[in-house]
């Protein structure tokens, strides 16, 4: 008898909600009345982060027309395990993100410990939780990339070209994410300021939401990705 193929069922290129509410890391500093600089033209920051050498290697990637090999299968799967993947990153950091001691603190006033002595454990975890999401968003962004070069030549070379500017906004977007405890500190001493009792409940719904932020803005390449494979239309 002859083996007869099941038909690939349809897929939707839309990527689950999150388990979380979603957090614009911009509109959350906007909330918070903290102006984002003006950052000089794109162009100028990738001059800055790329060197010589990253500018030939894309250079040559633009410039070089791709192949024609499309394997319709390699991208719904590749689509369906990154819809999965997505959902349990999301799921499982947000578990990560609640520290069920931290948001159990009691309101009582502490005597004896500045503000600052308060703070530690809130800003360990805070610090820990973004090695967390800097870890898992990088690995699956790789993981997603070598899917996208199975599916096609031109997917394989947006693949190619997301590697290079990962990499040169790796310094940057470090030394940027690193600021984001201090302005933690920040939240703290205006809610300490407020209510000398009710404080770490505000500060735990502070970083909670810092996190999802900082989350959201690491998935935004990874999004794009994921839309890229939905809307191939292959020749």
């Amino acid at each position: 008898m002859q083996a007869t193929s099941k038909p690939v069922p349809p897929f939707s290129p839309v990527p689950p909600f999150p388990p979380f509410p979603p957090e614009s890391l911009s509109r959350l500093l906007r909330q918070w009345c903290i102006a984002p600089g003006s950052p000089p033209p794109a162009a100028a920051r990738l001059g800055a982060w790329f060197g010589w050498a990253d500018a030939i290697e894309i250079a040559q990637v633009l410039t070089t027309p791709p192949g024609s090999a499309v394997s319709e299968a390699a991208r719904i799967k590749a689509m369906h395990w990154a819809s999965t993947e997505l959902e349990r990153l999301q799921a499982e950091l947000a578990s990560s993100f609640h520290h069920t001691e931290l948001a159990g603190e009691s309101n009582s006033i502490s005597d004896g410990a500045t503000l600052k002595d308060l703070l530690v454990p809130y800003l360990q975890h805070f610090g820990q939780q973004q090695r967390v999401i800097e870890s898992r968003t990088s690995t699956f962004r790789a993981l997603l990339r070598a899917r996208l070069t199975r599916a096609s030549d031109e997917l394989a070379r947006l693949a190619q070209l997301d590697d290079y500017i990962e990499r040169a906004m790796a310094a940057p977007q470090l030394r940027a994410m690193a600021g984001l405890s201090a302005l933690l500190e920040t939240r703290a001493q205006k809610h300490y300021a407020a209510d000398p009792r009710q404080w770490r409940a505000r500060l735990c719904s502070d970083l909670q939401r810092l996190l999802r932020a900082e989350l959201d803005h690491k998935l935004q390449a990874v999004l794009g990705l994921i839309e890229a494979l939905g809307t191939h239309n292959p020749p």
